[in-house]
């Protein structure tokens, strides 16, 4: 069974009359983009995979803001989206190419989270503008998780 970690327990998707067709083709254009998406029928959301195509990590806004910021200065933003009360960002990376997604305990302090290898993050509909910051685009790479992870160290030591 995959571990299940996502940032709330709400929808971070629309709901409503076209829910159901209009799910279906949101998770068909993520896997155009080659990520494992789902559609969880019990939650009407939609679901990413993590461990084989992408990563993600969670990260509070206060501090997710600089470090979207800072990732699009040196060209490497990725998608980035929000859950409902946009107090949690979660940065789509590519996957992180060690062997433990531990991370450092400045960050883990921060609260920033990584979803777990096997686990699945909530992905907000495509067109839901309101819940990416960032949204993902065909043919754009997704930025190494090691530089997602290495400017959120550089945006907390700057706090300090």
């Amino acid at each position: 069974m995959a571990t299940t970690f996502h940032r709330d327990g709400h929808s971070s998707t629309p709901t409503g009359s076209r829910a159901p067709l209009d799910l279906s083709a949101a998770a068909e254009f993520y896997r155009h983009l080659g990520w494992p998406a789902s559609l969880d029928s019990a939650g009407h959301r939609l679901v990413v995979h993590t461990g084989d195509v992408l990563d993600a990590l969670i990260v509070p806004a206060r501090l997710a803001e600089p470090v979207a910021a800072e990732l699009a200065t040196s060209l490497m933003s990725g998608p980035v989206s929000t859950d409902v009360d946009d107090r949690w960002w979660t940065f789509l990376t590519e996957p992180c190419r060690r062997t433990s997604l531990e991370l450092p305990p400045d960050l883990r302090d921060a609260k920033v989270r990584a979803v777990p290898r096997g686990g699945y993050v909530v992905v907000p509909h495509p067109a839901d503008s309101q819940h990416w910051t960032n949204r993902p685009e065909q043919g754009h790479v997704l930025p190494p998780w090691s530089a997602v992870v290495a400017i959120a160290r550089k945006v907390l030591a700057q706090w300090h």
